[in-house]
C-alpha cells in the first residue's frame, strides 16, 4: 500500500491535498486546510478509515483503490526472439 504514489498518480501533490483536507484537532477543527507535515504523518502512519475516505473522496477514487497493493508486474523473456515482455496484472 503506497498511498503517496496513488495520490501522485492521480495528479495531486501532498500540498494540494493538504489544502483540501479538514482539520481534525485544535481550534481549527472542521476547517479546510492542514499542513503538509500533517498529511505526511497521516499517509505514512496508520491512517484512520475516516481519513482514508476523505483522501479518496478528494482525489476522486475509492478507498479500495487508494489502499490496494501495487500492481503486479512480471517480466518474461520471449523464447523466440529473446525480447523482454512485461505482463501487468491489475
Amino acid at each position: 500500500m503506497d498511498i503517496k504514489r496513488v495520490i501522485q498518480e492521480h495528479g495531486w501533490t501532498l500540498e494540494r491535498l493538504a489544502a483540501e483536507m479538514t482539520a481534525s484537532k485544535g481550534e481549527a477543527k472542521g476547517e479546510k486546510g492542514i499542513s503538509h507535515a500533517a498529511v505526511s504523518q497521516i499517509i505514512n502512519g496508520n491512517p484512520t478509515l475516516d481519513r482514508l475516505k476523505e483522501i479518496a473522496s478528494i482525489i476522486g477514487i475509492s478507498v479500495s483503490e487508494l489502499v490496494a497493493d501495487s500492481e503486479t508486474k512480471t517480466t518474461i523473456m520471449c523464447p523466440k526472439c529473446g525480447a523482454s515482455i512485461t505482463i501487468k496484472a491489475e
